[in-house]
């Protein structure tokens, strides 16, 4: 009988200590991090917990009846219930801004989701950068390169970035000066996607960034900036960044021109059969650059909002191109001359829906159709004149649907379509060439994230169908389906120690350009051309990634891509053709190490150093290829506040040699500095800045490899002094465009514009 008892009241009072469980997230959808939930029973307070990286909570409680939630920045919420399943619960953040910048303060620097780092932009994080472009480098595996005319991701063959979950449909150079004009107060929160969730097509082993900005509020505000830069030739760059919102409406708008010209000398030897062929090339570039972005996003009711994009870029270049070659005896001139204009239009209407219960549905519809016009006047003193006037079209639709919903048991299911339709028309005087592409792709999702553990199971179908045809030739039909999983696994060893797997496989389609058959001679002994027959690239990735103290990043990569393609150089006679081509077997091992440090109140460190291994095998044009190298990259940056609200920062990068294919690269350096002065109650800035002070960024390449031997160095504006005047206007905080994905964020990147 006491047996008897006692198992009865074991198992009652197992039944009364059950399970809590919810979701803490803000307005827009995002966990909240270490929110503090209050547990009370008859008015006691019986228990306090915090919420894990993904704003998950639970707790084993004998009986409820009122919980407290706060999160420094938002708004109590107060809930009277005896449930268990919570679910997800939302709180509104405070209008004071000053309650905001607590809350980015507590926040810790770096964090890890399931599929996701996140850099919180808290008061470190101001400390270290004063605008979204210094952000992402504080990013772990993040470059910007030397010039800050690109983004870079340490691994990765290219990087998409989004704002709000938008992809930004601009060069690098536009994207990089877009982001330099938004201060960093205005930035939530950067997410990096260094492996994609099924969720997102990509093509091939392309990174995400998105880039979230602050949450809601009423008025105007806005940045102006204003920079010019000079080295051989001038660069000057005016933008301009506004946001307006009401409860309902929000609308951010982007312009900006940009004027230049860059120069670069390159000296090439290349062994031919019999003599040496040596070569000395300068080649300028002049751009004219306008660029505008609007963003509306309209609140149809709490749970449904209407939003649209328009993107425009305009771009209107000159260059001039001169060599000078001698083979023995002989000697020719070639000089060309390359006017051509782009443009870029892409239009953007979506729908999202959201409840308090978990359900969230989006629809986005796209249309992007992009333009260039170039003609090329080619003269040499060792053949007849030559011109070129090549036209290219690209016309892209999509229609894209995300459906997610999270459980109170903490699982979460996503699931969503794609189709992509796409139509290039190129031509080159009177050859024509015609691709199309149609896309069909569907995802499916199932994630869980508790305390200590957390995971998610995802695949990716795509069927592709695409056809190419010229004017004699009609390639056969290519139809191919991809099977794409991606898994991840994290685990919270303790507070300070976080561990991340991911493993993915993606495809990568060429690029549209690289598939036109069109020959473009550079001069008597060198050519371009495209290739229709390329094939596409299957890429495998695994990922580890561990996070000490919300700080400090070691990521170690593991990548492989068969079918890899690259531009190869084709020797027949002494004639080299450049063109792309499947090289074989790409293996990269790859490791990151972030390091910020704060070494005092008025000097900040930010360290990065990579490591890795390139192996490539296959067989090309000239013969079988087996190499691989090691190589690596050290950079850090010094900012040091001073006194009168100055600001110095130095900055420092060393690459080491490495091996591309059959191209060896060798080392080179840079050493940057600036100086800074806030102005007008720190709304606005003044800097001066020089880039490469001892001119030791520079570029040479050799190739041994079968009958193919050459060499070339090259220099260019690497040197710059730079002057930025940047000013910040208006309410604090305003109301952002809403989060949400564009369905042609794949397609656009293949444009190779």
């Amino acid at each position: 009988m006491k047996l008897f008892l006692s198992t009865i009241f074991c198992i009652a009072g197992l039944s009364a200590s059950a399970q809590l469980s919810g979701q803490v997230l803000d307005e827009k959808g995002l966990s909240l991090p270490r929110s503090v939930v209050r547990i009370y029973n008859r008015s006691k307070l019986s228990r306090t917990i915090l919420t894990d990286t993904a704003g998950h909570f639970t707790a084993s409680v004998q009986a409820i009846d009122q919980l407290i939630i706060t999160a420094m920045g938002y708004r109590p919420d107060t809930i009277f219930t005896t449930q268990r399943a919570l679910g997800r619960i939302r709180l509104q953040p405070l209008e004071n801004l000053l309650e905001e910048v607590r809350i980015q303060a507590r926040q810790p620097m770096i964090s890890q989701q399931t599929d996701r780092s996140i850099i919180s932009v808290n008061q470190r994080v101001k400390e270290l950068a004063a605008n979204g472009l210094e952000i992402l480098a504080l990013a772990p595996g993040i470059t910007i390169s030397d010039n800050e005319d690109a983004i870079l991701m340490s691994g990765k063959s290219g990087v998409q970035v989004m704002i709000n979950g938008k992809l930004v449909r601009m060069t690098p150079q536009d994207l990089a000066k877009m982001l330099k004009s938004m201060p960093a107060g205005s930035i939530r929160q950067v997410e990096l996607l260094s492996s994609p969730p099924a969720k997102y097509e990509v093509n091939g082993n392309i990174g995400i960034i998105n880039i979230r900005t602050n949450g809601p509020a009423k008025g105007v505000t806005g940045n102006l900036d204003l920079s010019t830069s000079q080295a051989t030739n001038n660069w000057l760059d005016l933008s301009g960044l506004v946001n307006y919102g009401t409860g309902q409406l929000a609308v951010s708008g982007y312009g900006a021109w940009h004027k230049g010209g860059y120069l670069t000398r390159n000296s090439r030897q290349r062994q031919l059969n019999p003599g040496l062929l040596e070569q000395r090339s300068s080649s300028l570039d002049r751009w004219s650059d306008p660029v505008f972005r609007i963003a509306l996003d309209y609140a149809l009711s709490s749970k449904s909002t209407f939003g649209g994009i328009i993107e425009r870029e305009a771009s209107t270049n000159n260059s001039s191109y001169q060599t000078s070659s001698r083979q023995g005896a002989d000697n020719y001139l070639t000089s060309s001359q390359n006017p051509n204009s782009r443009h870029w239009n892409t239009y953007n209407l979506s729908y999202r829906y959201a409840d308090t219960l978990g359900t969230e549905l989006t629809v986005d519809l796209d249309r992007a159709d992009f333009s260039k016009n170039s003609q090329i006047e080619l003269s040499t003193t060792a053949q007849p004149d030559i011109s070129y006037l090549s036209m290219t079209g690209i016309n892209i639709s999509t229609l894209k649907a995300d459906y997610s919903h999270s459980y109170k048991s903490s699982f979460k299911v996503e699931a969503g379509l794609k189709i992509a339709d796409v139509q290039t028309d190129n031509s080159q005087d009177t050859n024509l060439f015609h691709y199309s592409e149609k896309i069909l792709a569907g995802y499916a999702s199932l994630s869980r994230s508790k305390a200590l553990w957390g995971w998610q199971l995802g695949l990716r179908i795509e069927q592709t169908d695409a056809r190419g045809k010229t004017a004699a030739i009609t390639s056969p039909d290519t139809s191919y389906l991809d099977l794409l999983p991606t898994v991840y696994l994290t685990y919270k060893a303790s507070e300070k120690h976080l561990l991340r797997l991911a493993l993915s496989r993606r495809i990568q389609r060429p690029e549209y350009g690289d598939l036109q058959p069109f020959a473009y001679v550079q001069d008597p002994l060198n050519q371009q051309t495209g290739n229709p027959a390329l094939r596409v690239q299957r890429n495998d990735q695994a990922e580890l990634t561990y996070t000490f103290n919300d700080r400090i990043t070691l990521i170690s990569t593991y990548s492989r891509a068969n079918d890899y393609f690259a531009m190869v150089y084709r020797q027949t006679g002494n004639i080299l053709t450049q063109l792309p081509a499947n090289t074989g077997l790409m293996q990269v091992l790859n490791f990151d190490l972030n390091y910020p440090i704060k070494i005092s109140k008025w000097w900040n460190m930010l360290s990065k150093v990579n490591l890795g291994n390139d192996h490539f095998t296959g067989v090309l044009f000239q013969g079988q290829l087996d190499r691989h190298q090691w190589r690596y990259q050290v950079s850090t940056s010094q900012r040091f506040t001073l006194a009168g609200k100055y600001q110095l920062q130095l900055s420092g990068r060393y690459t080491s040699a490495s091996q591309n294919l059959i191209y060896s690269q060798k080392n080179s350096a840079n050493v940057s500095a600036s100086i800074s002065k806030k102005l007008f109650r720190d709304q606005a800035s003044l800097r001066l800045g020089i880039t490469d002070v001892f001119k030791t960024q520079r570029s040479f390449t050799e190739v041994d490899f079968a009958s193919l031997i050459y060499t070339d160095k090259g220099t260019f504006e690497s040197r710059r002094v730079s002057l930025n005047f940047s000013w910040r206007f208006g309410n604090t905080k305003i109301r952002q465009t809403q989060d949400r994905d564009r369905g042609d964020a794949d397609e656009k990147g293949r444009s190779g514009s």
